[in-house]
């Protein structure tokens, strides 16, 4: 009898867990599923595109599924990262010589004057070098409109069903694919979250009183006079950056995307947005819950190999190594720069490993202490225990690079966030600047030779780097762009928007509450004054007319 009675409750009990099990398999569906992502950039080399493709391999690595979109003009990834990703080439008559010929200029624009002040890149654009139809920002917008227009590239993709588009922040395409294809999307920049560019479209709080803006030359510590130049630099690129979406809301309309909303109000509709940094070395400042800091190539260095060569360079140097690289669009055209360079470092009793991927014009004459290779695994050659300092252009990346590894800098500058990234290192007493119109051979070993012997620099730089590893959470750190990515995919980016990106400049400034309450006061006030009108009216009134006996 007993045991029919256990036998019972056992089944009763199993009838009861059923659907509780089910429902926990069913709530897990997100977690198993396997999803299709769109990445889309229009820089197709660089740290643009290693930054979006680290974020890609690691969700490839998890089972999802990656397609890379690009213009034909610079479709360089199909060679290198065909077993990780599938790429879909659409068409352009922006070729690939005009792509060459677009980095050349900008390489001669910033040789002859580096924007790394406010008004530089406007000086430089009136001059030419950054405008029209196949300059740098214009060819952005030409092959947007390629890519729109090209009816079978649409419909292959729109067949694919993606589950999330994901693509560069500096240019203004995403959203418009994103809206073609109904398919939400993240935006992704290789910068630190500037307060105009990034501010009412990702919703950050902006304050100029702590807040510089890029090219300022400001820190988060200012004076009067720096906040009243921060103050009106912030409207003025405010003005500049509302430009930029001109070319895009004419896209809009001319292929019936959604023309009824604006590029601005549409690049705001983004599930996430993803910047390059950290508070380790980025000024302490708000963010909400639909912004991240990520390091996308930061402490990869066990990952990488050094080639034989190099590493014997590296190993049997006996007064350590100067590491020196210009990045990817910046390189050397006249003979007389590129030997300041090697004047420079000569004069240094250092070896100096110098990453230069084009060749350096002919007739320059090398010392025996340099030794130049077209690509090196850099966040590797970064922590081998001889190299004693990095000469660089501050892009974003490597500059993270170098203060994961605890490596001071020596920057020079050339365009766009490199100043400011150099700024931030040298706040932090990791660093030192050099102005790159004005570099002598002299100047260049010399402030070498001072971050080197200097021992301030090496311990800040080494706080830096305990700093930037103890905030990061992930290992390795480009794993916390994946995680975010597939968030928002599976559950949406509606949690995470604040209600701020609904607002407009009125409601957001709460102008119309103060005017609200200015005209209750003007009322109270001026119902007060009249009364006190009437009242002495009656006062004088009668005093004017005494009674009659």
């Amino acid at each position: 009898m007993s045991s029919t009675i256990a036998t019972v409750r056992l089944v009763l009990i199993g009838c009861l867990l059923v659907p509780a099990v089910g429902a926990k398999i069913e709530g897990d569906e997100s977690t198993s599923r396997r999803y299709k992502f769109l990445y889309y950039g229009p820089m197709v080399n660089g740290s643009h595109y290693s930054n979006m493709r680290a974020s890609a391999k690691v969700l490839v690595q998890r089972g999802h599924k990656v397609v890379y979109l690009m213009s034909e003009s610079g479709s360089t990834g199909e060679t290198t990262d065909s077993e990780f990703f599938s790429f879909v080439v659409f068409n352009s008559s922006y070729s690939r010589q005009n792509r060459i010929d677009m980095y050349r200029d900008l390489t001669n624009a910033v040789m002859k004057r580096p924007m790394v002040h406010f008004f530089d890149p406007l000086i430089v654009g009136i001059e030419g070098n950054l405008t029209g139809e196949f300059s740098l920002f214009g060819s952005y917008a030409y092959e947007c409109d390629y890519l729109l227009g090209d009816s079978v590239t649409m419909k292959r993709l729109r067949a694919e069903r993606f589950d999330m588009v994901v693509g560069d922040a500096f240019d203004h395409c995403t959203p418009l694919i994103s809206q073609a294809l109904d398919v939400p999307f993240v935006s992704f920049s290789s910068f630190f979250a500037v307060p105009t560019k990034h501010g009412h479209i990702s919703g950050l709080p902006i304050d100029p009183s702590y807040m510089p803006e890029r090219l300022l030359g400001f820190t988060d510590r200012m004076t009067f006079l720096q906040r009243v130049q921060n103050y009106l630099a912030y409207h003025y690129d405010d003005f500049i950056f509302s430009l930029s979406f001109h070319d895009y809301d004419k896209l809009k309309i001319k292929h019936n995307i959604r023309p009824e909303l604006s590029t601005y109000e549409s690049k705001k509709q983004a599930s996430l947005f993803l910047f390059l940094g950290s508070f380790g070395l980025e000024f302490a400042r708000p963010m909400q819950p639909n912004t991240v800091y990520v390091l996308h190539s930061a402490g990869l260095g066990s990952n990488q190999t050094i080639e034989a060569d190099v590493a014997d360079f590296l190993d049997t140097a006996p007064n350590g190594v100067v590491l020196f690289s210009l990045g990817t669009y910046v390189y050397f055209r006249e003979r007389e720069r590129a030997q300041l360079f090697v004047d420079g470092f000569a004069k240094l009793p250092h070896r100096v490993l110098w990453q230069a991927k084009r060749d350096l014009p002919s007739g320059v004459e090398l010392s025996k202490n340099i030794k130049i290779v077209k690509w090196l695994p850099l966040p590797t050659i970064m922590e081998h225990p001889n190299v004693m300092v990095y000469v660089s252009q501050g892009g974003a990346p490597s500059t993270y690079e170098a203060m994961w590894a605890g490596l001071p800098i020596v920057g020079i500058p050339f365009f766009e966030d490199q100043a400011d990234n150099i700024l931030r290192v040298v706040d932090r007493g990791a660093g030192l600047s050099l102005d790159f119109a004005s570099l002598t051979s002299d100047i260049l070993a010399e402030t070498v030779s001072k971050v080197i012997t200097g021992p301030k620099f090496q311990s800040n730089a080494r706080r830096v780097s305990l700093i930037l590893r103890d905030l990061q959470t992930s290992s390795p750190p480009l794993e916390t762009a994946a995680h975010w990515i597939l968030h928002v995919t599976k559950f949406g980016g509606e949690h995470l928007r604040p209600a701020v990106q609904d607002l407009n400049y009125i409601q957001r400034n709460l102008l119309d509450v103060y005017v609200f309450l200015f005209a209750i006061l003007a009322v109270i006030l001026g119902a007060n004054a009249y009364l006190c009108f009437c009242c002495c009216k009656y006062l004088f009134a009668k005093k004017s007319h005494p009674k009659m006996e």
